[in-house]
C-alpha cells in the first residue's frame, strides 16, 4: 500500500514500502557500489566486474518501465538503486529507488520543477545524481525562482535538505552532476549568467566554499574532477569552463591552487580526467575538452612546500575527431576516446600518439564504461557496442537494445555493479 506525505513547495514525496536493508560503507565492497557519474571514482572502471557481451533476452535479468524518460544514469549502494525520470507535461522529476538485483521499486518522490524549455537533446531528468553511505544528492530547476536547485534524500526516501544555487540562464536546461567525497558534495552551476561552483556539507547542507564563473560564458555541463595531491593528504577539485579555462581549487577552502585561462574557446560537456598520476616523477596529467573538435592533455603544475614550482601547461591535443561530449576512459597508459559521431581513438597517455582507430557505426552522447578489459558503448540509436582494449580495434558484439517508443535517444552512460550492467534506454531501465 503507497502512503502519502505532503509537505511544503517545491517538494512532494510519494513512498512505497522499503524492504531492502540500508548498507554502510564499512560492509561494501567496491563491486556493491556506483556512486556517481562514470562511477565510484569518476573513472567509468568495474574493477573485478563480469557482465555478458551478449546483452539480449537470454541475458536480461529484469526490465523496469519509469514512469517517464530521461539521460540520468542509474547510481548504485548496496541493494539500492536509483535513477530519476522526467514527466515534462507536469513538471515533475521522480527520484525512484530499486531494488538494483530485482528491479522492484521500494519507493518514489515527486519533485515539482515546472515546465520550462530544454534542447531537444535534453530533458528534465538529464545530471546524474550521486549516492552516499547515507545520502542521494541531485540537481534540478525550479521554474518558479528561475532558479537551479540541489537536494539531498536519505536512502528512505526523507528530505533532508534543499539549497538554492542561484539563477540559472541557459538556452539549452539545467543539467549537473553533483560529485561526493568525505563529508561533502560538489555541484557545478556554471551558466551565461555567472553561476558558481559550491561545495556544501553532506549532513545539513551548510555552503562550505564557493568558486564563481564570469558573466557572458556558454553553459558548462561537465562534473568536477577530484583529484589526491601527491604526497600528502591534501585533495584539489579541477574545474572546466568556457571563460576561467581549466582551475584547480582546494577541496577543503575552495581557494584557486592555479589556473589556466583560455583553454577552451566553447562550452565544455566531456568531464576532465586523470591521464597520468607518476610519484616517480610527479607528473600528473588532465585531459578535457570543448565543442569544435578541442580535447587536450594538461600537466598540472607541481608545489614544494606549499609554493608552486611550475605552471601548468598544455602536452598535447587531439588532431581530429575529438570527442565533445562523452568522456574517455584511461586504462594503463592509454586513454580511449569516443567521438560523438563514433570514431574510437586509443592513444598513448603522454603523447597523445594514435596507437589505432576504429569506428562504430552510430551516435554517442554515453560514455564508455570499462569492464573486464571491455569498453561497454552505448549509441544514441539503442545498440550496445562492445570492443576489446589491446593492441589493436577488434569489435567483439554489437547488440540491439530495442529501446521504448518514447525514446529520441539513448544518452544514459551505464552503471555496473553486482556483476551487472544497468542500461537506461529513456523511460526503461534494463539489468543484463
Amino acid at each position: 500500500m503507497r502512503r502519502h506525505t505532503f509537505f511544503k513547495h517545491p517538494l512532494t514525496l510519494a513512498i512505497i514500502s522499503v524492504v531492502a536493508p540500508i548498507a554502510t560503507a564499512s560492509n561494501l565492497e567496491d563491486s556493491e557500489t556506483w556512486k556517481q557519474f562514470r562511477g565510484n571514482n569518476a573513472t567509468a572502471i568495474a574493477s573485478g566486474q563480469k557482465v555478458p557481451v551478449n546483452l539480449g533476452k537470454e541475458t536480461l535479468r529484469w526490465s523496469v518501465n519509469l514512469s517517464g524518460p530521461g539521460s540520468s544514469s542509474p547510481v548504485i549502494w548496496g541493494e539500492r538503486l536509483f535513477v530519476t525520470s522526467e514527466d515534462r507535461e507536469a513538471g515533475q522529476v521522480e527520484l525512484y529507488c530499486l531494488n538494483a538485483k530485482s528491479g522492484k521499486e521500494l519507493w518514489s518522490k515527486k519533485i515539482s520543477t515546472g515546465t520550462y524549455h530544454v534542447h531537444n537533446f535534453n530533458n528534465l531528468a538529464s545530471g546524474t545524481p550521486c549516492v552516499t553511505e547515507k545520502h542521494v544528492v541531485l540537481g534540478w530547476y525550479d521554474t518558479s525562482s528561475t532558479h537551479a536547485m540541489v537536494t539531498a534524500f536519505s536512502h528512505d526516501g526523507d528530505s533532508l535538505w534543499t539549497r538554492d544555487l542561484g539563477q540559472f540562464d541557459s538556452q539549452h536546461g539545467v543539467s549537473f552532476n553533483p560529485i561526493a567525497m568525505d563529508d561533502r558534495v560538489i555541484v557545478g552551476n556554471l551558466h551565461m549568467g555567472g553561476g558558481t561552483v559550491v561545495a556544501y556539507n553532506l549532513e545539513d547542507g551548510s555552503l562550505l566554499w564557493s568558486h564563481s564563473n564570469p558573466l557572458g560564458a556558454k553553459t558548462s555541463y561537465s562534473a568536477p574532477l577530484i583529484r589526491e595531491l601527491q604526497g600528502s593528504d591534501a585533495k584539489e577539485v579541477v574545474l572546466v569552463g568556457e571563460l576561467f579555462g581549466m582551475v584547480g581549487v582546494d577541496f577543503e577552502t575552495g581557494k584557486e591552487n592555479w589556473s589556466l585561462p583560455d583553454a577552451f574557446n566553447h562550452r565544455t560537456i566531456t568531464s576532465p580526467i586523470i591521464l597520468k598520476d607518476d610519484p616517480a616523477t610527479g607528473e600528473v596529467l588532465v585531459a578535457a575538452g570543448n565543442k569544435n573538435n578541442v580535447y587536450f592533455a594538461v600537466r598540472m603544475p607541481q608545489f614544494s612546500s606549499g609554493e608552486r614550482v611550475s605552471e601548468a601547461e598544455k602536452v598535447w591535443s587531439m588532431e581530429s575527431r575529438a570527442p565533445y561530449v562523452p568522456t574517455p576512459v584511461v586504462v594503463g597508459d592509454v586513454v580511449y576516446a569516443l567521438h560523438d559521431g563514433g570514431t574510437l581513438s586509443a592513444l598513448d597517455v603522454s603523447t597523445g600518439e594514435a596507437r589505432w582507430k576504429g569506428k562504430l557505426l552510430g551516435n554517442f552522447y554515453a560514455s564508455p564504461v570499462l569492464i573486464d578489459e571491455k569498453l561497454y558503448c552505448l549509441s544514441r540509436e539503442g545498440d550496445m557496442w562492445v570492443v576489446e582494449t589491446g593492441d589493436e580495434f577488434k569489435q567483439l558484439k554489437t547488440s540491439s537494445l530495442n529501446p521504448p517508443e518514447d525514446v529520441t535517444f539513448c544518452d544514459a552512460t551505464p552503471a555496473v555493479a553486482h556483476n551487472r550492467l544497468y542500461v537506461r534506454l529513456g523511460s526503461r531501465l534494463d539489468c543484463y
